[in-house]
């Protein structure tokens, strides 16, 4: 964009505003929160917000603009009178989710903006841990869109280091070098005041449980099922992030395939409250993320910002991040996952025990961590990394647009 538009209106497509489902969701509010704060007119389109949802984000300074409406229900691909109103200058769309939606409102109704794909997953990665029959063919499909949208993209990022090498390699064609921007994700909301250790032993999982084996909450499990008690009180496992329904169920499947005595397992359903998140935090010994693969991990940079110790996949976006930012300093944090049920459920063992028996020196390191990284990973600069990158850029000039229509 050029000098004169300092300030770009900016519009991100997510399918919700609410951040009930995490991951994607939860990025792409503090995303176009920051937005708003940086002074940017600001809309998020999405399928059916809520009055509370409308509420919500114009306190943050957002508009949320809902999608159009036909007989099959909220079509995010469709114009509207309210977003010809807007007028957008960066649109932007998340990953397979709204990329193609987001490719469309650019091709087809806003000629001049500029077009940001954000690429949240590895396909290759996750669905192989899934256990579907075509998991290949899922991957293929969905690195294919992304590829395609790429093409005319205008900025390509990534979330995190682990994600931008996924991109740069997807895109890839052996003559030249797409480049990929990334996005490390600010920390959330960072209380100052010094931790103290809870009194009782608990180790938190937060985060999405659909897959029990992508998330390794089965070494979660296993790895407390064999700490040893310590004081006289055994260590309890709380996870927090199962759908409402399936509480009970995976309880019962987490426990069967640890041997956990059922009264240490406490399982809940995922909340985006803030309040229920903090009260989690504030009452867990550790936080860990046993991911046997994960792109990034919004959940440890949680953890961080609550002074919560916390233990990350070594095979997980935010830990490659917390090394790149801390060097050594971030080791303790950070596990090897080998993908051998027996090596890591030792390796998780021996680092949880290592906190629950001396957990005053974990508190003590946890906030130093946080100290170091509170002025480094903030939205702000998330959101500024995407606006000089755009800035960067011209518009796009209107004899290819119109080109590139004449080839729909």
């Amino acid at each position: 964009m050029d000098g004169s538009a300092a300030k770009p209106s900016v519009l991100s497509l997510n399918c919700e505003w609410s951040k009930a489902k995490g991951g994607v969701s939860a990025f792409n509010q503090a995303l176009v929160a920051a937005f708003a704060e940086a002074g940017c007119p600001t809309a998020c389109l999405v399928k059916s917000p809520t009055r509370e949802d409308v509420e919500e984000a114009s306190r943050l300074g957002v508009t949320l603009i809902a999608a159009e409406q036909t007989p099959a229900g909220p079509a995010m691909m469709l114009d509207s009178a309210a977003l010809q109103a807007f007028r957008p200058r960066l649109v932007i769309g998340h990953d397979r989710f709204t990329g193609p939606a987001a490719w469309v409102h650019v091709r087809r109704y806003h000629p001049d903006a500029m077009l940001a794909h954000i690429v949240h997953t590895a396909p290759v990665e996750l669905e192989r841990f899934k256990g579907a029959a075509d998991a290949t063919a899922k991957a293929e499909e969905r690195e294919r869109v992304t590829r395609q949208i790429a093409i005319d993209a205008d900025i390509v990022a990534a979330v995190g280091p682990r994600l931008r090498r996924y991109t740069e390699d997807l895109l890839e064609d052996g003559v030249s070098q797409r480049s990929v921007l990334q996005l490390d994700p600010g920390l959330g909301p960072v209380d100052d005041r010094r931790r103290l250790a809870p009194p009782k032993r608990q180790v938190l999982v937060l985060g999405r449980t659909d897959d029990v084996e992508l998330k390794g909450l089965d070494l979660a499990a296993r790895a407390v099922a064999a700490l040893p008690a310590h004081r006289g009180h055994p260590v309890g496992l709380l996870v927090r992030g199962a759908p409402p329904a399936d509480c009970d169920s995976l309880h019962r499947t987490l426990v069967g395939l640890s041997g956990l005595a059922r009264e240490r397992l406490d399982v809940r359903a995922f909340t985006a409250q803030r309040n229920e998140l903090r009260r989690d935090l504030a009452r867990a010994a550790v936080c860990v993320m046993p991911s046997r693969v994960e792109g990034f991990g919004l959940v440890a940079l949680d953890a961080i910002a609550a002074g919560t110790p916390l233990l990350a996949s070594a095979k997980s976006g935010v830990a490659e991040l917390l090394r790149d930012r801390l060097g050594r300093f971030a080791d303790p944090m950070i596990i090897d996952v080998e993908d051998d049920p027996e090596v890591d459920v030792r390796a998780w063992r021996t680092a949880i025990d290592r906190i629950v028996t001396d957990p005053e020196a974990a508190f003590r390191y946890a906030d130093e961590v946080r100290l170091r990284l509170a002025g480094e990973l903030t939205w702000r600069h998330t959101a500024a990394t995407l606006l000089e990158e755009a800035s960067a850029l011209p518009y796009r000039r209107r004899d290819e647009v119109r080109r590139l229509l004449r080839g729909l």
